[in-house]
């Protein structure tokens, strides 16, 4: 079985695929494949800072995440662009990932689940069997991501409005409680599974 797991971000993708993971599926996060991606002197690593200038480097040749944020994260057209460029250098290499680790994991019968909140760009729902739509409120999501990476409100709005949701997903959860509830939902779906 591989599941996809998307939503906007903020929403509990990582604590779904913890639960998961806590039952033996093996867990594909796409952020984190993006993140190793970008090492030092590897492919996408190059393009990214062939394209953007290496202004967007720590001093240990590392991509700065955050100024990289910065400048594809704003609502103007030169942002946008921006998005578009980067997605069209890591989207080719992350989507060839997933389907090659898919494939191989496939193979030794391992329950999969890719997490994502760009499904659409991944062709998740060509890859995967079930789709789980994660929802939660604006506000909360928003202050779970305070938590985690210290994002503004104005950047939190723009990729928001950016991801989208899929439109007709297997399941739909509403993480707006505790994890204890949010456990209960997950069970739920597993045995449907």
């Amino acid at each position: 079985m591989i599941l996809g797991i998307t939503g906007k971000t903020g929403v509990g993708k990582h604590t779904a695929a913890d639960f998961f993971h806590q039952r033996d599926w093996k867990v594909l996060d796409a952020d984190k494949i993006a993140h190793d991606l970008y090492k030092p002197y590897k492919r996408v690593w190059r393009e990214v800072v062939k394209h953007f200038g290496e202004g967007i480097l720590t001093k240990d040749d590392i991509v700065d995440r955050q100024k990289l944020r910065e400048l594809i994260f704003s609502d103007t057209e030169a942002s946008k662009k921006a998005l578009k460029d980067l997605n069209a250098i890591v989207h080719p290499e992350l989507k060839r990932y997933l389907k090659d680790e898919v494939y191989y994991l496939k193979k030794r019968k391992k329950n999969v689940v890719i997490i994502a909140a760009i499904w659409e760009e991944l062709d998740m729902l060509e890859i995967c069997d079930k789709m789980l739509l994660i929802k939660a409120g604006e506000h909360l999501s928003f202050d779970r991501l305070q938590k985690k990476d210290k994002m503004s409100h104005k950047m939190f709005e723009v990729v928001c409005q950016i991801q989208c949701n899929p439109p007709h997903p297997d399941f739909v959860v509403v993480n707006d409680g505790d994890v204890k509830a949010f456990y209960k939902e997950l069970n739920r779906i597993l045995a449907e599974l």
